[in-house]
């Protein structure tokens, strides 16, 4: 099955807040975070996974960076994996349900 990306224009906006703009600006500077993350999420539901976490695609993110690219201290991401989460699941609807988020406090 090829996953089905939506706009982020034609998806539901889920939260407002402190922590949302924090995060939208994040994901603007950082676009290869999210380019990053969608390709693992993908890949993770093209090899059977119906559900997933998060924050370990995010800590293999961060491996991967500090580790075996050597960016160390370049980037924080702090509060953001359940944004990139939501995200995910607001561009591609037939995988709502793949991350388990909470409500969020803004």
């Amino acid at each position: 099955m090829t996953p089905t990306e939506t706009s982020l224009f034609d998806a539901p906006a889920r939260t407002t807040g402190k922590f949302q703009e924090e995060f939208e600006a994040f994901d603007a500077a950082n676009p290869d975070v999210w380019r990053e993350f969608r390709e693992m999420a993908l890949r993770l539901i093209k090899t059977g996974w119906k559900h997933y976490g998060a924050k370990s695609i995010i800590e293999a993110i961060r491996f991967h960076r500090d580790i075996l690219k050597g960016e160390g201290e370049q980037w924080k991401i702090n509060n953001n994996t359940a944004y990139y989460a939501r995200k995910f699941m607001d561009i591609y609807l037939e995988y709502e349900g793949f991350f388990e988020t909470r409500g969020i406090k803004n």
